[in-house]
């Protein structure tokens, strides 16, 4: 079975179907889907619906654009709550340069602060990183003594660049951009990388694969992801898919079978 390692099903754009699409994840060979928070609210519904359901979990953590909302109050409310055991890593936190006016001073400040607030608590990071992998690279370098591993969010960088995260620690997560036309560094990286590498992620609602791009994405696209990975490194998908299953194991302890 497939494990969704990043998702938003606590967008308003599930609110008319949500339960069932959760109701649906086994029938769906989705093992399990991790919701993932970007601000204090949405964080706080990740917990929730991992709290009630057996087969989510959650993600919590500030996004680099949201980085302004981050105070005492959001501080205090990470350190409360990342004990929690249906919370398997921080995140969705990271760097992004690619909307005019970003503030890099505090995006990084904030970023920094994130990773050290997981360490005391030995817990992986999903990074976010856009227009960013430079100093991504450069902050957790400088933070190494504080890492636990995670997951790079969405990656669509060079073989190269998936290198260094590598080198770190991490793992990369690929989702329906490595089934676009366009995606040549990410089916780049996928043809060189090792399978113990790859994670699978839906980022739903956003980036749904080919033949569905532009609507609405679920986590049972991981499915298609997932062929498409075979298909890009010529691989079987059974074995690939059983090997991406233990990957999520030894990235998310907190992840149980």
């Amino acid at each position: 079975m497939i494990v969704d390692t990043h998702c938003h099903l606590n967008d308003d754009r599930f609110d008319e179907d949500r339960d069932l699409i959760v109701e649906n994840l086994e029938k769906d060979n989705i093992k399990s889907a991790f919701v993932v928070g970007t601000d204090l609210e949405t964080c706080k519904t990740a917990i929730e619906m991992a709290t009630k359901n057996k087969n989510l979990y959650a993600i919590i953590g500030l996004y680099p654009e949201y980085c302004e909302e981050y105070d005492e109050n959001f501080e205090n409310f990470l350190i409360e709550n990342l004990n929690n055991p249906k919370v398997v890593a921080v995140g969705e936190i990271g760097l992004d340069f690619h909307t005019e006016g970003y503030n890099q001073k505090l995006q990084e400040e904030v970023f920094e602060k994130q990773i050290k607030i997981a360490d005391k608590f030995k817990l992986p990071l999903s990074i976010h990183t856009r227009e960013a992998f430079d100093r991504t690279l450069a902050i957790l370098k400088e933070n190494k003594q504080y890492l636990h591993g995670g997951s790079i969010h969405c990656f669509s960088g060079s073989p190269e660049i998936a290198k260094e995260f590598i080198k770190l620690g991490f793992k990369l997560g690929f989702g329906g951009v490595c089934t676009f036309k366009n995606a040549k560094k990410a089916v780049d990286t996928l043809k060189v990388v090792e399978n113990r590498d790859i994670l699978i992620e839906t980022d739903a609602p956003y980036l749904a694969p080919t033949p569905h791009r532009g609507e609405r994405n679920e986590p049972k696209y991981t499915n298609l992801v997932l062929e498409k990975i075979a298909e890009i490194r010529a691989q079987d998908k059974q074995i690939l898919e059983d090997q991406i299953l233990q990957n999520t194991f030894d990235t998310f302890e907190r992840f149980k079978d």
